[in-house]
């Protein structure tokens, strides 16, 4: 099993961080908003995460886990943008729709590290393309479908 470097360690504690602030952020408040001091914490350490996994390269190149941190970073951004301006009375939705897909984004590298390290004598994947983490990932992403959707219906009905 390969150590993490400070970087990794970092980009490690944020993200994990995050994600169980995501996590309350939508069950308690339906949506992510940068408007509670926690949405601004999870945004910060999304940004955190999204950006140190742009430095970590375990092989040598680019690949997927930086792909998702581009898109968390965009989904910030894009996020911040709907929820300060409105376009044609749905920036609430799209806001929605990205903070909740940095969630997405969080969640597949996270537990593709967590399969593919553990247990270290013989982690539970091979690697990100195991069918237990494709299976995985498939359910995350259906998660984020119904997710969306409530988050939609919720905005939607609380217009």
């Amino acid at each position: 099993m390969n150590s993490l470097s400070t970087v990794g360690w970092l980009h490690t504690i944020a993200g994990t961080a995050a994600i169980f602030i995501g996590l309350y952020l939508v069950t308690r408040f339906k949506v992510i908003s940068s408007k509670p001091n926690l949405g601004k914490i999870y945004l910060m350490l999304t940004t955190i995460t999204a950006a140190t996994s742009l430095m970590i390269f375990n092989n040598g190149e680019f690949n997927l886990a930086h792909l998702l941190g581009v898109f968390a970073l965009l989904g910030v951004f894009l996020g911040l943008l709907f929820e300060h301006k409105e376009f044609f009375g749905l920036s609430k939705y799209f806001q929605a729709i990205c903070y909740t897909g940095t969630m997405l984004c969080h969640l597949i590298p996270g537990i593709s590290e967590v399969f593919t390290r553990f247990p270290p004598s013989q982690p539970i994947a091979n690697s990100i393309f195991d069918p237990i983490l494709l299976v995985s990932f498939g359910i995350f992403f259906l998660i984020f479908l119904i997710t969306v959707f409530l988050q939609l219906r919720h905005l939607k009905n609380n217009s």
